[in-house]
């Protein structure tokens, strides 16, 4: 996976990493009282200054989307430190260290709208499919 940046998006006081927008809307998460940003990621090979870095899976997007977005274990460190030590537990070659470039932070205009969209249509069609998951009403 030979990428010059990464784009992932998160809620501001979780550090879980998400593909896209609508990824953190289906992560139940309630993003009306949160803020959602959009981070902008370039590994990070040498000694650069950022001000936060991630650890992200060294695959390609079309694989990672296939992972829930908390068993996949992409996070964003606070501590160049910590993100080193997270990757080395959880495996060298799973993972790679990225610096957040930039941060910026979605309008809640355009959280509203991809709520209000198909967006939201779906979301709701892959709750309701879980929650007849557990109805055993009327099976043979």
């Amino acid at each position: 996976m030979e990428k010059k940046s990464f784009t992932r998006y998160r809620i501001r006081t979780r550090p879980f990493l998400c593909l896209s927008i609508e990824e953190v809307l289906e992560t139940d998460i309630t993003s009306a009282e949160e803020t959602i940003e959009e981070l902008t990621l370039i590994p990070a090979t040498g000694l650069g200054i950022f001000t936060m870095f991630a650890a992200i899976i060294n695959k390609p997007n079309e694989e990672i989307k296939n992972i829930p977005v908390i068993r996949r274990g992409e996070l964003v460190f606070e501590k160049r430190g910590e993100a080193v030590n997270y990757i080395k537990q959880r495996g060298k070659d799973v993972f790679i260290l990225c610096g957040v470039k930039e941060s910026n932070t979605i309008s809640r205009e355009e959280i509203t709208e991809l709520a209000a969209g198909n967006g939201s249509n779906g979301l709701i069609d892959k709750q309701l499919k879980g929650l007849r998951g557990f109805d055993t009403r009327n099976k043979t």
